[in-house]
């Protein structure tokens, strides 16, 4: 190599180092602040940019953790999961606001929207010509409709006068009915299955309850066949 293109070659890697080394002292652009960051979140779920307010919500989660905004922070990434239609990751990001934050500004909407989350998990949609339905199917586990129940029923123990407080009585209502049909179902299975006894026991536990009317009269119904179906030594006590 030549005299003259060795001293290039050295000016040039010279050049590069100094480029890297001005580059490394320089100054770096200040971070965003938070609070400008959360504005940007929020007009991004209003416009329904639903990935870009979550990817800000998500940088802002750790640092705001603990502050005053870190609650907002964490009721908007469960809220922006919610209308993404990720319910089960929602209901946890709820959940998870109301034990770091309870009694928050964002509380109530919180425990109404974590049922709800829970609840659109069951949920089938049935579609007509001009609209559709939302609906339970009949083969839904029990268990969780237990534990929707039990949530929409906090929510009016906590806020009887709440903005959701009619429509969390009839989702109670609702998850009752079903939870009492599939009760109804086990006590016809037994008595087809010539178990009355197993049949008697399960619907006077029905009765124990407080499901709605049309399932108690039902359930009335099949304590009368149980008991007609029983031996004649075991069915002697009337009713």
């Amino acid at each position: 190599m030549s005299y003259k293109k060795l001293h290039l070659t050295a000016a040039a890697l010279i050049t590069v180092l100094t480029f890297l080394a001005t580059s490394c002292a320089a100054p770096q652009v200040s971070e965003m602040p938070p609070e400008e960051k959360l504005a940007q979140a929020r007009t991004d779920m209003d416009k329904r940019r639903l990935e870009a307010a979550k990817e800000k919500l998500e940088g802002l989660k750790f640092i705001t953790a603990g502050t005053r905004l870190g609650g907002e922070v964490q009721f908007l990434l469960a809220e922006t999961l919610y209308r993404q239609g990720d319910l089960a990751e929602a209901e946890v990001g709820y959940e998870t606001y109301l034990l770091s934050y309870p009694g928050g500004p964002f509380a109530e909407k919180a425990l109404f929207n974590q049922a709800l989350s829970k609840v659109r998990q069951l949920e089938k949609i049935h579609l007509g010509f001009f609209s559709f339905k939302r609906y339970i199917p009949h083969d839904r586990d029990v268990s969780i409709l237990r534990e929707a129940r039990v949530l929409f029923e906090q929510y009016l123990l906590g806020y009887p006068d709440g903005q959701w407080a009619g429509e969390s009585q009839q989702r109670v209502t609702e998850l009752l009915t079903k939870e009492g049909e599939h009760e109804l179902d086990i006590v016809s299975f037994y008595l087809r299955k010539n178990e009355p006894r197993a049949a008697l026991a399960r619907a006077q536990r029905i009765l124990e309850n407080q499901f709605p009317e049309p399932i108690l009269d039902r359930a009335r119904e099949l304590v009368h066949k149980a008991k007609e179906a029983l031996p004649e030594t075991e069915s002697g006590d009337g009713s």
